[in-house]
C-alpha cells in the first residue's frame, strides 16, 4: 500500500474518532457558532469600523464601515478554523502523549508521516465544515453574504489551517501534561483573538502593532477579504 493510501486511511480513522467524541465535536463546531448567535443578535443592525480608528464623533477614520455581522461572520469562521486546527488538535495530541498512545503507535507499522498527515488532514476537513456551517448560519439568520471570492476563501482556510496545525504541534512540546493543555492553548489564543479584532476593532495602535506580529491577525484579514467584508487591495 502506498504512503498516500495509508495517509488517507489515517485521515478517515481520525475523522471517525473525532465524530465519536461529542465533546470535541461540540467545542470545535458549535462554540464559534454559539458566539455568532449571541453577539450577532446583540449587535444586529449595528455598524463595524474595519481597519480604521474611531474618531471623536464616533466616525470611522481610515477604515471601512460595514454591518457588524458582515464583519463578524467571517471572523467567527476564522475562529472556528483556529479552534479546530490549533486548540482541539493541540489538546488531543497532548492527551495522546500522556496516555501513551503515541508511544504505542510508534511500535506499529504506521509511518510517522502518515500519522501526522492523518491528524492534519482530519483537522482541515473539520475546518472546512465549520467555515461552511458558520457561513450558512450567518447568511440565514443575519443576511451576511457568503464568500464573494470562493476560491481565495478555500485557499485561505486550507493554508491558515495548515499553519495553525503546525503551530499547534510545536506548542505541544511546551505543555507539561494533559491537565495543563486547555489552559495553555487558551492563554495563547484568546488574548490574540481579542487584540486581533475578531470580536471588536480595538482603537489602539499599540495593540495593532502587537497583533500584526502573529499569523492570527493576518488570517482574520484574509477571511474578511474573502467574504467581502473589506475590499481587496
Amino acid at each position: 500500500m502506498s504512503d498516500l493510501a495509508v495517509s488517507l486511511r489515517q485521515v478517515r480513522a481520525e475523522q471517525r474518532g473525532f465524530w465519536r467524541n461529542p465533546a470535541a465535536a461540540f467545542f470545535g463546531f458549535f462554540f464559534p457558532i454559539m458566539f455568532l448567535l449571541i453577539f450577532g443578535t446583540i449587535f444586529k443592525g449595528e455598524k463595524a469600523c474595519i481597519d480604521g480608528t474611531i474618531g471623536s464623533r464616533g466616525q470611522c477614520v481610515g477604515g471601512v464601515v460595514a454591518p457588524y455581522n458582515t464583519f463578524f461572520v467571517p471572523a467567527m469562521a476564522g475562529w472556528g478554523v483556529i479552534t479546530t486546527c490549533f486548540v482541539s488538535l493541540t489538546i488531543t495530541v497532548v492527551i495522546r502523549r500522556d496516555t501513551g498512545l503515541l508511544k504505542r503507535m510508534r511500535g506499529t507499522p504506521l509511518p510517522s508521516a502518515a500519522f501526522v498527515a492523518g491528524i492534519l488532514g482530519s483537522a482541515l476537513i473539520s475546518a472546512l465544515i465549520v467555515v461552511a456551517l458558520t457561513a450558512i448560519v450567518g447568511h440565514l439568520f443575519y443576511g451576511s453574504p457568503c464568500p464573494v471570492h470562493p476560491l481565495p476563501a478555500l485557499v485561505t482556510v486550507l493554508l491558515g489551517g495548515v499553519v495553525f496545525c503546525v503551530v499547534g504541534l510545536a506548542v505541544t512540546a511546551l505543555i507539561p501534561n494533559a491537565d495543563a493543555a486547555p489552559a495553555v492553548v487558551n492563554a495563547l489564543s484568546l488574548p490574540l483573538l481579542f487584540i486581533s479584532g475578531f470580536f471588536f476593532n480595538f482603537n489602539s495602535p499599540v495593540l495593532q502593532d502587537i497583533a500584526e506580529v502573529f499569523p492570527i491577525y493576518w488570517f482574520k484579514e484574509s477571511m474578511l477579504t474573502a467574504f467581502g467584508a473589506k475590499p481587496s487591495s
